[in-house]
């Protein structure tokens, strides 16, 4: 009874916590005054990061001195070769003509406009700092710790992995290597013993996503 009770709880709960994880990233989404989205950047970030970290200790039931010290190769530079090696993944397999890909281009989605107009730098903040942090409290903090209450490590991973490539909807070949990055955010942080190497992974992604991305427009 009290294991369905808990199920319950994160099934009402998942709605919430994706906003939480993503909301950050609603830039230009209520209003295109600049002033008013610094203020929903920093004030949405501070609200998410807050939540998501209570969430997650709460269902870890530890403290951050509980968690295990990290070498500076375990916690710094695997997530940025992780990262790194991910991108160029990416950038091979976009480039393989015979591979299927999306017909829409990068180039054109809403994220880039919002890159070469005056929303710019809060987008870029959302981007590639808040968004990284408060995803991955969300995904491999609060929903993988939470799912391995109930089932093994390797399946709280994949089932987080699935959500996460869900909810970032891309086609396949994108979707895969997305997928395979996110298990791997997963194993460095156990690793690690600490969810700052799979937001520092993030946070690399995402910058030299954003980099690539107005090196074109």
């Amino acid at each position: 009874m009290e294991k369905a009770k808990s199920i319950l709880w994160g099934i009402i709960l998942f709605i919430p916590i994706v906003y939480l994880a993503d909301g950050v990233s609603l830039v230009g989404y209520f209003t295109t005054n600049i002033t008013l989205n610094w203020i929903f950047v920093f004030g949405s970030a501070t609200i998410s990061i807050t939540l998501l970290m209570l969430l997650d200790r709460k269902i870890q039931k530890t403290s951050p001195s509980q968690k295990q010290q990290s070498s500076l190769l375990k916690y710094l530079l695997m997530p940025i070769i992780w990262a790194i090696f991910i991108t160029v993944i990416n950038l091979v397999l976009n480039n393989l003509a015979f591979l299927p890909h999306s017909s829409e281009n990068v180039l054109q989605s809403e994220t880039a406009q919002l890159l070469k107009g005056s929303l710019r730098w809060p987008m870029i903040l959302a981007v590639c700092l808040f968004g990284p942090i408060c995803e991955e409290l969300a995904f491999r903090g609060v929903i993988e710790h939470y799912l391995s209450k109930f089932f093994s490590y390797w399946v709280a991973v994949v089932v987080t992995a699935l959500i996460f490539v869900l909810l970032h909807a891309e086609t396949i070949i994108p979707s895969l290597s997305l997928f395979i990055f996110a298990v791997g955010l997963s194993v460095l942080n156990k690793n690690s013993g600490t969810l700052r190497t799979s937001i520092i992974a993030h946070i690399t992604y995402n910058v030299l996503v954003t980099i690539l991305v107005m090196i074109q427009l």
